[in-house]
């Protein structure tokens, strides 16, 4: 079986960085898988289809998440980078370098965001299901794939014969 180098497997497996990067958006259990399952693990080929074909349903969620949440940080007149300085410094006890109206910007954006999260989490774990699969094996594969370069040469190479039908 050969990779052609299709523009339309380069744009999937792009988009696939691109869910893989905004994890923040993925429901709060896949922050939590205990490292144990993140352990080389065996999927048949029929579950990382679902999985693949799952991915490819909640991906344009995630990315409707990311710019409704950066929308909100522009709508209090922050930049992304400013907010995540005042996460940052938030987040480890410090001291923000930032005004009192920034502060105040920035707990407006916190909660506007919390409420997006909190929607599209309902969102993705909704399609997840309708895709047939459990939300924890999505999670726990989604995991797997960012650690396991074996399992993503699968993904890829069932990804390729997908487009190929």
């Amino acid at each position: 079986m050969s990779f052609k180098n299709s523009s339309k497997a380069v744009k999937i497996l792009s988009t696939f960085a691109i869910l893989f990067v905004y994890l923040g958006v993925m429901p709060s259990a896949a922050q939590q898988l205990p490292q144990q399952q993140m352990q080389p693990a065996e999927y048949s080929d029929n579950e990382l289809i679902v999985f693949i074909t799952t991915a490819q349903k909640v991906m344009p969620l995630q990315q409707e998440s990311q710019e409704e949440m950066i929308e909100s940080i522009e709508d209090e007149d922050l930049t992304v980078e400013k907010f995540n300085h005042i996460l940052e410094a938030h987040s480890t006890g410090q001291e923000a370098d930032a005004t009192a109206d920034e502060i105040e910007s920035f707990n407006i954006a916190m909660e506007a965001i919390q409420e997006i999260q909190f929607e599209y989490e309902q969102l993705i774990v909704e399609t997840i299901t309708d895709e047939g699969m459990a939300p924890a094996k999505y999670e726990e594969i989604l995991a797997n794939y960012q650690q396991d370069p074996e399992l993503q040469m699968r993904v890829a190479v069932l990804m390729e014969e997908m487009q190929e039908e």
